[in-house]
């Protein structure tokens, strides 16, 4: 999955482009999907299946399968009676779905397909490497820019007893989480990246919002 705080500012480039979206709901609903918190704690124990919407392939491959999502919740006669509220978290946690898929596809998987062919035994676990250089990517970013977007989670007091997949503590939890990793002591700043850049996670950014936005229905 990509970053926390890539999904957050999938959220605010969406919310810049959309302006009838309840920001606050929408990206506690953008993170709401993760599993895992700075590096060894879980969020819950629930399955991927159940928060990522996990599926098999024909070759057992797994892979998130978004329209799951979307059929449970977002089909236009069940999402056009909800509140504006509700409507934003659950299109925060499509949203999420969505860009994790892209994320794997069209860029983790050829990272991994190139790590794998330039190291025969490599003495580091692929999924690390890309984690370690992604959150260092996260905190430059957050040292230029500040830190309103995780200070915004931080604060969301909001009611999402409106989600019924798992107790909703759980996502209150996940966010203070978050917002507490990003708070912390800054990962290895001004390192030297293998596969990712600034440039990278700006296009994808991008490319993920601009995916979203098409199938946005207000």
């Amino acid at each position: 999955m990509a970053s926390w705080l890539t999904h957050l500012r999938i959220a605010e480039r969406i919310k810049q482009k959309v302006s009838d979206i309840d920001f606050p709901y929408f990206i506690i609903g953008s993170i709401a999907p993760g599993s895992d918190v700075p590096y060894e704690r879980k969020m819950c124990h629930l399955s991927e299946e159940i928060i990522h919407c996990r599926c098999q392939d024909s070759n057992a491959a797994a892979y998130t399968n978004e329209f799951v999502f979307y059929d449970s919740y977002l089909m236009p006669e069940k999402i056009l009676t909800r509140s504006d509220s509700t409507r934003s978290f659950l299109w925060g946690y499509y949203f999420h779905l969505i860009a994790d898929r892209l994320w794997q596809e069209e860029y983790i998987s050829p990272f991994r397909t190139l790590y794998e062919n330039e190291f025969n035994n490599p003495n580091k676990d692929f999924s690390d490497l890309i984690k370690e250089e992604i959150f260092s990517l996260d905190f430059e970013y957050l040292k230029e820019k500040g830190p309103e977007l995780i200070e915004q989670i931080r604060s969301f007091d909001g009611s999402i007893n409106l989600f019924y997949e798992f107790d909703s503590e759980y996502i209150y939890e996940y966010k203070n989480q978050i917002a507490d990793f990003y708070s912390g002591e800054p990962l290895n700043l001004d390192r030297e990246y293998k596969y990712l850049s600034p440039q990278i996670i700006e296009e994808f950014i991008a490319k993920a919002s601009e995916k979203c936005i098409k199938k946005l229905v207000i």
